[in-house]
């Protein structure tokens, strides 16, 4: 793993986590790199955001396993009120399970936890980079 600091952004950020101590984390590790972070700890907040939030919103970064609505349908919710948003998941079990769940399609942006902030920067900034081609 390269030891290379991960490239800072200013875009903005929907964080969907229901752990406060996991948010809080991942909240703090976005905004060191740069990004502009809006923060909810249950689907339906995030929901509201997207539908209320009067700028761009580029990426939506949620876990997948949440009471409520799980990551799967909070995406499928934000999509809708912000076509093209770039959908990034993560979870504490491995994407090779939640794929056999049918929770996720092979091949979906996915970073399994625990992660290190520079991790979860790094794979942020790649999915953006790839948006803008």
């Amino acid at each position: 793993m390269s030891t290379e600091s991960p490239r800072t952004g200013s875009e903005t950020i929907l964080l969907v986590e229901d752990d406060d101590a996991v948010r809080a984390v991942a909240e703090r590790a976005l905004l060191r790199f740069g990004y502009d972070v809006l923060a909810a700890a249950r689907g339906e907040d995030a929901l509201r955001i997207a539908e209320e939030h009067p700028d761009q919103i580029d990426l939506l970064l949620t876990d997948i396993m949440m009471p409520g609505m799980n990551g799967v349908e909070v995406a499928a919710s934000v999509a809708r009120a912000r076509p093209g948003i770039q959908v990034f998941f993560m979870s504490g079990y491995a994407d090779q399970d939640l794929v056999r769940q049918g929770l996720l399609e092979a091949g979906t942006h996915f970073l399994q936890k625990p992660f290190t902030p520079q991790e979860l920067a790094s794979r942020i900034r790649g999915i953006l980079d790839v948006q803008r081609g």
